[in-house]
């Protein structure tokens, strides 16, 4: 071999020398991945208290874990290398055997609360310990798209109206939770205090009918009224469908007091009476209230109002959220010169049916000052539109042979200022 050769030969050498030795040994190149770590998912147990020492077992598309809740409600779960989302979890309560599910469809916090329970169902439509036991992870990963679940916590909001203000929390599923413990019950935050009122308002014979209602494509109440078949829409709307309607049983709201004077400031729990319809299933009053006046004070869900400061004539408002057409008002007078007793007026019902031609007897309560004695009924009876018919001073009315929508007026003669109107809905029963 000559010098040129060897030159030659030496670099090649030199440049395979990266990845063979010379001479004839081998090296063998590493050329497998490193493997990635699988997400964790972190959060926190609670149903008005923490849930302590609870089983939470986490299924995903690929890979599965459980932990068990801390002292304070809080668990994290590292799951294997190689899992995918989404993944479904589930931990059981305690305290009442309810189990608690929640859906993650990125690494990160995931709470288990009654309301993810609420929210999981309403995207799934589906018992969740049945989406749980089996996953079908194409369909779950189909349906829980931002804008869906966004969706389903506007529903479970809506069907909670009344029972439960939600919307100061964005998010059920994933927005940071301190929970209440048993050694530290002043310990939750914002989000807490909302599951301890949510707790108190849902018996414990309505939070599973709650849930059933959410699996359905509508939820809200369906009954059969006046006007036929109504369905208490998504959108808060009242949607019609065909079916008979029962005119014998006339959906009805009343107000109790109807008319009463309060003092500046002063305070009065007003109650809504309704009619509830068989075979219906409601997890709550179907009523909204409102102060029909901007500055006319105002007025709790559960119906306590607060008068406002100035003196003036206000009224509030009672509506059927499953017949939004179907509202009562009870008048409110505030009076800077009002004494010690508060007049109050009522009517057993705002809305009647009767036949043309036939016979009612309308019914008006009222409250009496203490240490007053009076020979009658201090009330006076009469009819609002001129043809409308005919009442008595005792309040029984007869209905003119026309079929129309008339209204009788029951007015205190001790306190003008106190009344009640009722409508009065004349016509001939369906066939």
């Amino acid at each position: 071999m000559n010098a040129r050769q060897l030159i030659l030969t030496g670099s090649i050498c030199l440049i395979s020398s990266l990845l063979l030795a010379c001479g004839g040994a081998s090296s063998t190149l590493n050329t497998q991945a490193p493997q990635v770590a699988g997400p964790t998912l972190r959060g926190t147990a609670a149903a008005g208290l923490a849930i302590v020492g609870a089983i939470v077992n986490v299924k995903c598309r690929s890979g599965n874990g459980a932990t068990k809740t801390a002292i304070d409600g809080t668990f994290e779960i590292s799951l294997p290398a190689g899992s995918s989302l989404p993944c479904v979890l589930e931990t059981t309560n305690p305290g009442n055997s309810r189990t608690l599910h929640a859906i993650a469809t990125s690494d990160g916090t995931i709470n288990l609360t009654p309301l993810t329970e609420m929210l999981s169902t309403r995207l799934m439509l589906a018992d969740m310990n049945k989406v749980f036991a089996n996953p079908d992870f194409d369909t779950i990963s189909k349906t829980a798209t931002a804008g869906n679940i966004k969706a389903a916590q506007a529903d479970v909001s809506a069907v909670l109206s009344g029972l439960l203000d939600t919307s100061s929390l964005s998010d059920f599923l994933s927005r940071p939770l301190k929970a209440a413990t048993t050694a530290n019950p002043g310990a939750g935050d914002t989000q807490d205090k909302m599951l301890d009122t949510l707790n108190l308002a849902l018996a414990n014979n309505l939070y599973q009918p709650l849930l059933n209602m959410l699996t359905k494509t509508t939820p809200g109440i369906m009954a059969f009224g006046r006007h036929g078949c109504v369905v208490m829409g998504e959108d808060g709307k009242s949607l019609s469908c065909s079916g008979p309607g029962l005119w014998e049983t006339a959906a009805r709201i009343d107000v109790f007091p109807a008319a009463l004077i309060l003092e500046p400031a002063g305070k009065q729990v007003i109650t809504a009476k309704i009619d509830y319809l068989q075979n219906v299933e409601y997890i709550r009053q179907p009523v909204k209230w409102q102060v029909v006046e901007a500055d006319g004070g105002s007025i709790s869900s559960n119906g306590e109002y607060t008068a406002p400061s100035k003196a003036g004539i206000y009224h509030v408002r009672a509506q059927r959220e499953d017949f939004p057409t179907l509202s009562a008002t009870a008048l409110v007078i505030v009076n800077t010169t009002s004494p010690g007793f508060v007049p109050t007026l009522s009517v057993a019902h705002h809305i009647v049916n009767v036949m043309p031609g036939g016979n009612i007897a309308l019914k008006a309560d009222i409250n009496y000052p203490p240490n007053v004695e009076y020979l009658r009924e201090p009330v006076s009876w009469s009819i609002v539109e001129a043809g409308a018919g005919e009442i008595s001073l005792q309040g029984v009315y007869t209905a003119p042979t026309k079929s129309g929508v008339y209204h009788a007026k029951v007015q205190r003669d001790d306190f003008p200022s106190i009344y009640a109107v009722v409508e009065i809905l004349v016509n001939y029963p369906p066939d």
